[in-house]
């Protein structure tokens, strides 16, 4: 029996006043708010889709702030628990705030008091250096691709969606055996380990040192550099980027480096989530996901920057939806893996990462705040004409 409905009352806490005063007129499903004594309370008519569980002051103070990372810290740190739909309690963000400017500005002004190389060292351990076995808890199991996969279907299973993304990496390059790739942020080897045994030569770059040490003993050859500072003798006959780009905002810079590595003909492929807007990212993101630089890429700048060098976009393909599935899919592998997780790893790192995956799964999913691409370049300056057009 709910002590109150969808009606406003006077004797209501602040934090329920200040939820249905700033919720009216806004399309969210119905949800319950249980207050630390136990008293709970319908926001909006029907049967809820979620419940929140306010455990502590500081969880109610959150609420009533509606302030972003005042209510995901307060979940990471389990002062507030969430039951039901992920994805409905997440339309919350509708009337939540974001403002953090002090904290925002840190970002931009270490990498020019400390260099852009080492800081980018610094900033990727702190979001791939968990441990290894964290994330494979919840990527596919054979390629452990940690990208948008490539759905056909909605029903396709993780692994078969990822072998379909590695597949069109392999066409849209023209790989055979003996084409020598780079592969700028291996990851746990997922394009170094479907290319090689077609006899592709993959060498691969990381700046994360568990992900170093993973692919040495997988016996890939991987380098511990970062793309800016990597030169190499012989140039290659495609660079690959799975899912690095937004960690690579810098682009004139990267196309000229590109351009170095690259033969003329050869094939230049990335994908990536994308924002119309740079750094348009979460303070609760960059202080507990993705620390740093990191950023969704804008699509414009990005074909603007390619302008200006050898390279000619020849197929760009719309992924959301797949990033959609791909992260849905990785939410529940999370969730189903929670107790070999928690264990080792803390409630807190469980949580953070569950709030990150559902939190990128709204974003794709509800209203296109994300959006996702597979784009091709091919350095074609001063060569001759030879492609018509990309498939699928």
């Amino acid at each position: 029996m709910l002590p109150s409905t969808t009606a406003e009352s006077a004797d209501e806490p602040s934090v329920l006043l200040k939820l249905r005063r700033r919720l009216a007129g806004v399309a969210i499903a119905p949800f319950d708010v249980e207050l630390p004594g136990g008293a709970v309370h319908r926001i909006g008519a029907g049967a809820p889709a979620f419940s929140l569980h306010l455990r502590t002051a500081r969880a109610m103070h959150a609420l009533e702030s509606l302030d972003e990372t005042a209510i995901c810290e307060a979940y990471i740190d389990k002062e507030i628990n969430l039951q039901g739909s992920f994805l409905a309690a997440l339309d919350l963000r509708r009337v939540a705030s974001d403002w953090h400017p002090l904290h925002s500005l840190w970002r931009f002004v270490r990498p020019f008091l400390f260099g852009s190389v080492r800081t980018d060292k610094d900033w990727v351990a702190r979001h791939y250096d968990y441990g290894n076995d964290f994330y494979f808890a919840f990527l596919d199991r054979r390629f452990r691709l940690y990208s948008q996969a490539l759905y056909h279907t909605d029903d396709e299973p993780l692994e078969k969606a990822a072998e379909n993304k590695l597949e069109y990496v392999m066409r849209a390059c023209r790989l055979a055996p003996g084409s020598r790739v780079l592969d700028v942020g291996g990851g746990w080897g997922s394009f170094a380990g479907y290319a090689a045994p077609r006899g592709v030569k993959v060498t691969a770059l990381t700046i994360s040192r568990q992900q170093y040490e993973f692919l040495r003993r997988l016996r890939v050859d991987v380098v511990y550099e970062s793309i800016f500072a990597y030169a190499s003798s012989r140039p290659y006959d495609a660079i690959v980027l799975l899912g690095v780009m937004e960690h690579l905002p810098d682009y004139k810079r990267l196309f000229a480096q590109f351009a170095r590595l690259l033969k003329t003909g050869g094939r230049l492929y990335m994908d990536f989530a994308a924002n119309r807007r740079k750094f348009n990212v979460s303070s609760f993101t960059y202080r507990y996901v993705f620390p740093g630089s990191h950023t969704p890429v804008v699509m414009p700048d990005l074909l603007a920057a390619a302008n200006g060098t050898p390279f000619e976009a020849i197929a760009v393909h719309n992924d959301r939806h797949s990033y959609f599935l791909t992260l849905q899919q990785w939410a529940r592998n999370l969730e189903a893996a929670h107790d070999e997780l928690a264990r080792p790893y803390g409630e807190r790192t469980y949580r953070l990462f569950q709030l990150y995956l559902w939190g990128c799964a709204h974003q794709f999913r509800r209203d296109g705040a994300l959006e996702s691409y597979r784009v091709v370049f091919q350095k074609a300056q001063g060569s001759p004409s030879t492609e018509i057009g990309l498939a699928l």
